[in-house]
C-alpha cells in the first residue's frame, strides 16, 4: 500500500487530466460575478476544471456556445436549463450534459441554487475571473460580451 499524502493541487501538462490529484475541499479560489458566488475548485490540473457555484439569477445569461464540453449537476435548489430552445427544470441530482458548441443557458427560477460545473477543454476559470472583474468594475453588457469573446464564448 502506498503512503498517504495530504491533498493538494497538482499542476501538469498533458491530456484532459494532467496528473493524479486529490484537491482538499478547503482549497479553492472564490470570485463573485454580478449574480453568482463561484468557487473554482480544480483549475490547474489539466483541461478538466471543477467549479461550484451558487446563484439566484432569474434570467440567466443569453443563450450562448463555447469551446468546451460541460457537465452541470444541481446540488441544491432548482435550476432551469435551456437546451434546443426549450427550458427544462431540474432539482437536486439533475445533470445537464453539453458538448462543445451546443447553444444553452441556465437560470434559477426561485430561491438560490448550488451547482457543480465540470468543464472539459478550454479553461473556464479565466472566463469566470474576467466576469468577476467586469462585475467589480461596474461593467455592463458590452464589457460582458467582450469578456466572453476573449474566452471563445459566443452568443447564440
Amino acid at each position: 500500500m502506498g503512503a498517504i499524502r495530504e491533498p493538494g493541487c497538482a499542476r501538469g501538462q498533458g491530456g484532459a487530466i494532467a496528473a493524479p490529484a486529490v484537491i482538499d475541499g478547503l482549497q479553492f479560489d472564490e470570485v463573485r460575478t454580478s449574480t453568482d458566488l463561484v468557487r473554482l475548485r480544480a483549475f490547474a490540473a489539466g483541461n478538466v476544471q471543477v467549479t461550484e457555484y451558487e446563484s439566484d439569477d432569474r434570467e440567466g445569461p443569453p443563450a450562448h456556445t463555447h469551446l468546451w464540453d460541460e457537465v452541470e449537476y444541481v446540488i441544491d435548489g432548482t435550476a432551469e436549463f435551456l437546451i434546443d430552445g426549450e427550458w427544462v427544470r431540474g432539482g437536486p441530482g439533475t445533470v445537464q450534459l453539453l458538448p462543445a458548441g451546443a447553444a444553452h443557458s441556465v437560470r434559477i427560477p426561485e430561491g438560490t441554487a448550488r451547482l457543480l460545473l465540470v468543464t472539459i477543454g478550454a479553461p473556464y476559470d479565466g472566463f469566470a475571473r474576467d466576469l468577476a472583474r467586469v462585475a467589480d468594475q461596474g461593467g455592463g453588457g458590452a464589457e460582458i460580451v467582450a469578456a466572453a469573446r476573449r474566452h471563445g464564448v459566443e452568443l447564440a
